[in-house]
């Protein structure tokens, strides 16, 4: 046998099947078999495969036993020439396996390969090709030398940037992704370390085969996409505490043995300084908008100071403005001014909302006066305030295409859909449901995007509708096709998804979209931060009324001492008085929110078979509304003690 496919999932089911799909289609005309190892998946990974694919090898282990021993598994069953350790969030083109095969055959002395990856938004990633990571290359990449200076052979070296992205070179180290490796050079030089949970065990093996007098080699003419960490998001701190782990087992392994303590000095170092780093960056992709709200709140007060001749009173006590900052603050964020997407008509309604309970406040204390008079002149002018810096800094924002805060309405995307009418069709279709409602729909035919001059023509398409996202179908154009028009198109800025052959979902760089999955609709979902910040506020606000109630409320429920653990249980986030039915079908993936007291199967008094369960939890997640949850309390008030 020349070729076995080892592929190790973890709760991406519906990325493993795309996955498999192009991996059956490249593998035809090779003499190779596929093998998936999944680690204790939840989301019906391995049902899929029996069902779909039963020709898969499938090892399907009772724990997570790490991504360097399932890899060891599939890797001792295997009696290939060649192994390809292979992500399940990655797409194949058909004749990867055959360009890389022919490659390899004409040079023994090669005993690892790896492939040219874009991201799901066509650009290359730079890990297709990287440097041994000494302490020195280690230093640089920790201090931004290498962000700064990506081309140099020494500041660059972490991702040799100097060897050109379209070129075959050896190089050092190859990425797990997608690795290619001779059986016989890992029969010489041993098979993944196992003490590498989850990264750094690419790195040990690529530099083992090096050491083992092997070359490790990249061909940019073999490519693939690569949607880089769906099942671990690199932008969280918990990342970067595992992948900076896994440097310090690789340099304890193999670099420490001269100074131990100064290379672990600077892997810790990286370690705390990478957290703090990503830590600091979050709160400051969350707080800008706040922050230009106050500096422009600032702009404005200063201008309508200048105006009144006021600038010496507002520079000798600047810090009365910290009270209708907060104010304004706190309105904002309750009337879901910092949601995304944004709002301006959100702005407006915090400013009405801000004034009227001013307005309500202050007006017992009120009898006519003069005093009275002028406390309501300053609080119209603090919204007017309020409302000039709100609208400003997110025009702006707008102007200057800062993602993610453009104005434009996300769920009315406008889409370029390439394929057959037919799968265009179901395409566009499945799409309206998931986005609920779709802006302009544009469509090609796969003979077009075929064409010579495809690119040019979807260019022009692009420009000339204002197109956000372009679907492939990908039943009728070829996998190394889709490939090669997304990495062509990735200056265009748009979005790129490919539909599914089976019709059943559409996959893009970070969401599935299926009925079955709504892993999007951040507007309607219940999982979305405006539906959350809703839920919140209305379990506390029912738990505080329920609570001042209790002399009273009590005697309608059937469990009375349930009943108080409840108020209190939801008062501290442990539970919301309304959830999904608890009994979800296996496979079925739903936004995650806190476990409810009612449910609205129970609630409306329905009949739990799975078919019911299914729809109106589906139903509840797609579309939430806080008066459903008021409608479904009412209903169920005497469950309320569990």
């Amino acid at each position: 046998m020349k070729l076995s496919v080892i592929i190790v999932n973890y709760n991406v089911r519906a990325y493993l099947e795309q996955c498999l799909r192009t991996v059956f289609e490249a593998l035809k005309g090779v003499d190779g078999d596929v093998f998936v190892v999944d680690n204790q998946s939840t989301d019906g990974s391995v049902e899929m495969v029996r069902e779909k694919f039963p020709q898969v090898k499938l090892i399907a282990n009772r724990e997570n036993v790490g991504f360097s021993r399932a890899n060891n598994q599939a890797i001792r069953e295997s009696a290939a020439e060649y192994v390809l350790l292979l992500n399940p969030d990655t797409v194949v083109g058909e004749d990867v396996f055959r360009t890389v095969i022919t490659f390899m055959d004409k040079r023994p002395a090669c005993g690892g390969l790896g492939v040219k990856m874009i991201d799901g938004a066509g650009r290359f990633l730079p890990e297709s090709k990287r440097g041994l990571p000494t302490p020195a290359v280690a230093f640089y990449k920790i201090i931004g030398l290498t962000r700064l200076f990506p081309r140099s052979k020494v500041f660059g070296r972490y991702h040799l940037g100097h060897l050109p992205e379209n070129g075959a070179a050896p190089i050092e180290i190859l990425s797990g992704a997608c690795m290619f490796l001779r059986k016989r050079t890992l029969d010489e030089v041993g098979l993944l370390d196992e003490s590498f949970f989850m990264y750094g065990e690419d790195i040990d093996l690529s530099y083992r085969i090096t050491m083992g007098g092997y070359e490790n080699w990249y061909l940019p003419e073999a490519r693939i996409i690569h949607y880089k960490g769906e099942s671990t998001k690199k932008s969280s701190v918990n990342y970067v505490f595992v992948f900076y782990n896994a440097m310090a087992i690789f340099a304890k392994k193999h670099f420490t043995r001269k100074r131990p303590d100064v290379f672990a000095g600077l892997i810790n170092g990286s370690i705390y300084l990478s957290a703090a780093g990503a830590i600091v960056t979050r709160f400051l992709r969350r707080a800008l908008l706040p922050v230009l709200d106050v500096l422009f709140g600032c702009a404005w007060s200063l201008a309508w100071a200048l105006l009144m001749g006021k600038v010496n009173d507002l520079s000798a006590d600047p810090g009365t403005l910290l009270v209708p900052f907060a104010l304004t603050l706190a309105f904002f964020g309750l009337m879901g001014c910092y949601d995304l997407p944004v709002r301006l008509m959100n702005v407006i309604k915090a400013t009405l909302a801000m004034w009227a309970v001013l307005v309500l406040i202050t007006w017992p204390f009120g009898s006519g006066s003069t005093w009275d008079g002028l406390i309501w002149t300053l609080i119209a002018i603090w919204c007017g305030i309020a409302l000039a810096a709100g609208l400003t800094s997110r025009i702006l924002l707008h102007l200057l295409r800062v993602k993610p805060f453009t104005l434009r309405t996300l769920d009315r995307k406008r889409i370029l859909s390439i394929g057959s009418a037919d799968e265009n069709k179901h395409a566009l279709s499945l799409l309206w449901q998931t986005h609920f409602g779709l802006g302009r729909q544009k469509q090609m035919s796969a003979a077009e995007a075929n064409a010579p001059d495809a690119v040019k023509a979807i260019r022009k398409k692009i420009r000339k509708h204002g197109i956000d996202e372009v679907v492939f179908c990908a039943k009728d154009l070829k996998w190394g096709r889709i490939i090669e028009l997304m990495e062509q198109l990735k200056r265009t800025g748009v979005m790129f998804k490919i539909a599914q052959p089976a019709r059943e979902f559409i996959i893009g760089p970070s969401s599935i979209e299926s009925v079955q999955d709504l892993l999007i609709m951040e507007e309607h979902a219940v999982s979305s931060s405006a539906a959350r910040r809703r839920k919140r506020i209305l379990d506390v606000t029912v738990s505080l009324l329920l609570f001042l109630l209790l002399p009273l409320s009590i005697w309608f429920v059937r469990d009375k001492a349930g009943f108080v653990q409840n108020i209190f249980r939801v008062l501290r986030g442990a539970a919301s008085w309304v959830g999904y039915f608890p009994k979800l079908e296996p496979g079925v993936r739903l936004p995650k929110i806190r476990p409810g007291i009612l449910d609205p199967v129970r609630a409306d008094g329905l009949d739990p078979v799975p078919l019911t369960v299914h729809r109106v939890n589906l139903t509840y997640a797609k579309d939430y509304r806080a008066g459903q949850d008021l409608r479904l309390i009412w209903r169920g008030f005497t469950h309320l003690g569990g």
